[in-house]
Formats: structure tokens, C-alpha cells, sequence
């Protein structure tokens, strides 16, 4: 990792860089097709059936969105509980932090993102190792600064969608420095699409976020980026469904389809369907 070499981007100099490391993907097997034949799913289906489990269990589990105070505060409590009892030296960034300091800073129509923005559409909240924030490209040079000034061990890397700062003392066993703050920028029609028009306003906490519709368009543009790591693409999906089944009534699919539009030509009436397969139980085509 490179440590000490300042960053001089369109925002000025914002601090120290190091270059990702990156696993290099693993190519698939020739043979995984021709194993997971239509027929052996169907052998395997049968013979669990007939094995014991823990049937019923999931239909305990709530099925109503949590409501993002309820989410937001139960998310950052999991966060802040982990990081004090098992990673005492590592940074603990909470999302009313950013959100005051960029306040305090003057900066406008910033908007809550990733876990944070959308953790009350969830039944059952979790945590997350990161604060996303998205902010307009004329509020970014302010927004760096002021995080910067905030939390000045932090290791800043600025990147084309976004300037990342992570921390120094919390690495990934690889020795990569783990995000704390993701200063997201608009650098499509779809993301400046949500920040124009599809942002609401908590009453309970007054934070940012993104409508119900934003939110599931930013998980479907996440699933079908060629650019997102598999494993985090079965999160995604994982919340994609949770959401949909917890707010099924509340969606407003013609908003949906158009926001989905901006992602590329034809997701509109792609997601759509996505929608329905989350209310069954087919894997996404992804």
C-alpha cells in the first residue's frame, strides 16, 4: 500500500491513496452447467424433502418495513456494539456524524445512500461497515473538506464516482484499509435523477433519503453492473427481495419504470419484473 502520496484530483489535494487490491475473479468451470443439470436439482429437491428441518421457522420473522428511524438507529447501534467489543481499534463513523458535519459545513441536497438510506424498507435492519452519502457535484470539494477536517486520520481516495476515506488502523486481512465514509457523486442520469426528484425527508430524524422507488432502483443497478463483486451482488439481491416484500403495496411502478430508465434502455420494464420474482422464489436473472 502506498502511504504519504497526496491525491490531486478536480477537488483539490484530498489526502493519501493506495490502489485497491483485487482478487482476480475465478473463471467458471466448464462443467458446472453439465452438472447442475435440471435433473439433479429435481433429485436433490426430492430427497429434501423428505429430510427433517426447520420448517415454519421463517414465518416468524417480521415481514412489515422497519421505518428508517427504527432502521437507523438499530443499524448504527449493531455497528457501534461490533467495533467496541471486537475491533476496539477501529474507527466508529456514525451516520448522524457525517450527516451534522456536512450540515455544519453548508453543504445541500446531500441524501443518505447504501444501507443506510434504505434500512427502513427492511423488516429486520443490520449493520454495515461504511456511511454512504451522495452528494451534487458542485457540494463535493465542500463535503471533502469538511469530512476531512472532521476526521483527519482518516486515508482518502478519490475515485470517479465517489471520494472514499478509509481507516487506517482497521484492515482487511489483505492489508487494505477498510471504508468509513463513501462521499457518493451523481455521475449518471440515474444518480442525478434521485437527487433532483427522489428524495424525501424523514420526519422522526429529519435525514435525507431515498424514496422507496430510489432505493430499489439503486439495488437493481447494483445487480446488474458488470462491475459489482458476485458476493456482493447476493446482498443485494437478498435486500432487493426483502424490500420488495415489505413494501409490495407502497411501490409506485411507474415511477420505478422511469428511474429504472436511466439506468439503461429497457430496465424499466425489466425491473418490473424483477419486482415479481421477488414476490416468488426464482433467482434473480443476473
Amino acid at each position: 500500500m502506498e502511504v504519504g502520496a497526496v491525491v490531486r484530483g478536480p477537488f483539490g489535494e484530498v489526502g493519501m491513496s493506495s490502489k485497491p487490491l483485487r482478487r482476480p475473479a475465478a473463471k467458471p468451470s466448464a462443467s458446472t452447467a453439465e452438472f447442475f443439470t435440471p435433473e439433479y436439482l429435481e433429485r436433490r429437491r426430492r430427497i429434501m424433502a423428505l429430510r427433517s428441518g426447520f420448517k415454519g421457522m421463517d414465518d416468524l420473522n417480521p415481514r412489515a418495513p422497519a421505518g428508517h428511524a427504527e432502521g437507523i438507529r438499530t443499524s448504527s447501534w449493531l455497528t457501534e456494539t461490533i467495533k467496541r467489543t471486537h475491533r476496539t481499534h477501529a474507527m466508529n463513523v456514525s451516520p448522524q456524524e457525517v450527516i451534522d458535519v456536512l450540515v455544519a459545513a453548508g453543504v445541500k441536497n446531500w441524501v443518505l445512500m447504501g444501507l443506510h438510506g434504505y434500512v427502513g424498507y427492511l423488516p429486520e435492519p443490520r449493520a454495515t461497515q461504511s456511511v454512504d452519502v451522495m452528494v451534487p457535484f458542485g457540494q463535493c470539494k465542500r463535503a471533502a473538506r469538511a469530512i476531512r477536517q472532521a476526521w483527519p486520520g482518516l486515508i482518502v481516495q478519490e475515485l470517479s464516482q465517489a471520494v472514499r476515506f478509509m481507516d487506517p488502523n482497521d484492515l482487511h486481512p489483505s492489508g487494505q484499509p477498510k471504508p468509513v465514509i463513501d462521499l457518493m457523486l451523481p455521475w449518471g442520469e440515474f444518480q442525478a435523477t434521485i437527487i433532483k426528484d427522489y428524495v424525501v425527508v424523514d420526519e422522526a430524524t429529519q435525514h435525507r433519503i431515498p424514496r422507496l422507488e430510489a432505493a430499489l432502483a439503486a439495488k437493481y443497478a447494483a445487480l446488474v453492473s458488470r462491475y459489482r463483486d458476485r458476493e456482493k451482488k447476493e446482498y443485494d439481491a437478498g435486500d432487493f427481495r426483502r424490500m420488495v416484500r415489505a413494501n409490495y403495496d407502497r411501490i409506485d411502478r411507474e415511477d420505478l419504470r422511469r428511474l429504472a430508465n436511466r439506468i439503461w434502455e429497457g430496465a424499466g420494464e425489466e425491473i418490473d419484473r424483477f419486482v415479481e420474482i421477488a414476490m416468488g422464489d426464482e433467482a434473480f436473472p443476473v
